[in-house]
């Protein structure tokens, strides 16, 4: 039945508490307001839950409080479902709050309204409880793929650093023999100078003496600074050939650092979005801590179909909506110029998507400035690293990635996608 005003907690039906106490109220303001009123400090989150749900059905302290915090933090929604004249715009208003994941707000204010009946109350109710089960199972799945990137990323710090110390003793080999060639350089160079100055004496006394015997040894210590000069020019080449393989040492170990570097940022990038809330888009706008795409359509061409899901969740977790098109193996081409039209951005993955689709998606975003991310992988951490872009240059004042320079990024993309599909 519908009522004249606003029913308070303790005038709602005993079924509606554990919800409204757990879905409306954080845990931190529930302790707040505990130890406000002198609950011990030592009760579990679960204790405190019991406690306020308890006292709810009756006027007390602890309700009291509960009500006036309710009001409080939810003002807003209560204003604007005020609005809602009778049960069916009520209802409205319900489905599109549930619909764009606004659900805390939403269910009080739909529950405490004047026009809310006992349907309506029940199918409130079964919403809420069926999506607390959904939230659980997606961050049961989040926390198993965190679980998977992070010991990928361990693993590639530990063959970056075998590979350190393996091109370090590389190094170190290379620098140990420059030093004994260059060593036996200078001795040779002695020996050579030696040799001239033999010559010259030799010459010197053998225009005193005038006889054969010195130009026969003349001769001899000709021949023997000629072989000393062949091995300072043999001496010279492999210090060459050392010096040009410790250079090509020093730049393989920059590579491996710069992919290492590039890891730790998809990794951060994924941690960022499955450590924020799921829905609560609030908190963002005033901490600024999270990505927020804020509704818009990103449109994600290719990348592998088993990751598809896992794209369409990180996507949903950013406040925006998901498109994809497979990449050319069985949509057809009309359909990639309608998704292409509606999207307000596009994420290629250049390992798994035509030679068609890869161009089309380009020339696209170039004629009509969308934002457009080419990825040379596909997978999840690299998605992640993505959408930061994406939202750095929908939505800087919100996202706290660097926004883009131009509206196509490349991140980690060569000329023309690395391995595409026929």
């Amino acid at each position: 039945m519908l009522r004249k005003r606003r029913p308070k907690l303790w005038d709602l039906h005993g079924a509606l508490h554990c919800p409204i106490i757990g879905t409306c109220l954080d845990v931190a303001v529930l302790r707040r307001i505990a130890r406000n009123l002198g609950l011990s400090g030592r009760l579990s989150d679960y204790e405190i839950h019991v406690n306020f749900v308890a006292a709810a059905g009756t006027r007390n302290a602890l309700s009291l409080a509960a009500q006036k915090a309710l009001d409080r933090i939810h003002a807003g929604h209560l204003r604007r479902f005020a609005r809602a004249g009778s049960t069916e715009q009520l209802a409205e208003f319900w489905e599109r709050a549930l619909a764009e994941g606004d659900v805390p707000g939403a269910f009080w204010a739909t529950l405490t309204h004047p026009s809310c009946d006992d349907a309506l109350q029940d199918r409130a109710r079964e919403e809420v409880h069926m999506l607390s089960h959904q939230i659980g199972a997606g961050q049961r799945a989040d926390l198993k793929r965190l679980a998977e990137t992070t010991a990928e990323l361990n693993k590639l710090r530990s063959e970056m650093a075998d590979q350190r110390q393996r091109s370090g003793r590389m190094i170190e080999a290379r620098e140990q023999r420059i030093v004994e060639l260059e060593a036996g350089l200078a001795g040779s160079e002695r020996r050579r100078q030696q040799s001239l100055a033999e010559a010259q004496e030799l010459h010197r006394r053998l225009e005193a003496m005038g006889g054969p015997s010195a130009a026969e040894r003349l001769s001899k210590v000709e021949q023997r600074a000629r072989a000393a000069q062949r091995r300072v020019d043999l001496l010279e080449q492999e210090l060459a050939s050392s010096r040009q393989a410790c250079v090509a040492a020093g730049e393989q170990v920059a590579a491996l650092e710069a992919e290492c570097r590039a890891w730790q940022a998809r990794c951060t990038s994924l941690e960022e979005i499955l450590a924020q809330p799921a829905g609560d888009y609030n908190a963002c706008e005033q901490t600024g801590a999270c990505t927020d795409l804020r509704g818009r359509r990103i449109l994600c061409v290719g990348g592998r179909g088993q990751l598809v899901d896992h794209y369409r969740d990180l996507v949903t977790r950013c406040n925006g909506r998901f498109e994809h098109y497979d990449g050319g193996i069985e949509d057809n081409r009309q359909r990639l110029e309608t998704l292409l039209a509606s999207a307000d951005a596009v994420v290629c993955a250049t390992d798994c998507v035509s030679h068609d689709a890869y161009q089309r998606c380009k020339r696209f975003c170039k004629r009509f400035a969308r934002p457009c991310v080419l990825l040379r992988s596909s997978g999840v951490s690299s998605f992640a690293r993505a959408l930061e872009d994406v939202a750095g240059w929908l939505c800087p004042d919100t996202s706290t990635a660097t926004r883009p320079d131009m509206p196509v990024s490349r991140r980690g993309e060569t000329s023309a996608p690395r391995s595409l599909l026929p």
